[in-house]
């Protein structure tokens, strides 16, 4: 039993096994001193967010009653307005019914805003349409796409928490 340890300690230290100790040592001990030091090394992940640089003061936000059926658009450009602040725009409907709640970004620049907004009214950032300018078929009409940074389309998911 021990010449197999002894063999084992031999083959790994020729094959490779010594390279860690050769590090060790030269990480942490002194030679002569009787003693060893040991290195712990530690990994830590960040996670990176953007955070919006233009506040919410700043903005001009459109919000669209998807559904077109009661006051949707009035309600949350109200509760938009008063918090965070936005500068929203007069409350309307979409050109076309969408039941889908989404947040296009009108101007280029604005995606880091976009995903603000997107926290703020509880949406993923996958509802984000960062094509600038939106496509032709969002229900946005001509006059909002010239006036908006961005525009917030409420759908089923937004009808309920106004």
């Amino acid at each position: 039993m021990v010449v197999a340890v002894a063999l084992t300690v031999i083959l790994l230290t020729r094959v490779g096994g010594g390279g860690a100790r050769s590090t060790a040592a030269s990480a942490g001990s002194r030679p002569g001193s009787g003693s060893s030091a040991s290195t712990t090394t530690t990994t830590t992940s960040t996670t990176t967010t953007t955070a919006a640089t233009i506040p919410p003061s700043k903005i001009e936000l459109q919000v669209l009653n998807g559904l077109q059926t009661g006051p949707l658009s009035a309600e949350w450009s109200a509760k938009l307005h008063s918090d965070p602040g936005y500068q929203t725009m007069a409350a309307r409907n979409t050109t076309a019914q969408d039941t889908i709640s989404a947040i296009y970004i009108v101007k280029s620049g604005y995606q880091a805003e976009a995903q603000a907004l997107a926290k703020t009214v509880g949406l993923p950032d996958s509802s984000i349409v960062d094509v600038v300018p939106p496509p032709s078929s969002a229900p946005i009409p001509s006059v909002d796409l010239q006036q908006a940074d961005l525009v917030l389309v409420i759908g089923d998911s937004l009808a309920s928490k106004a």
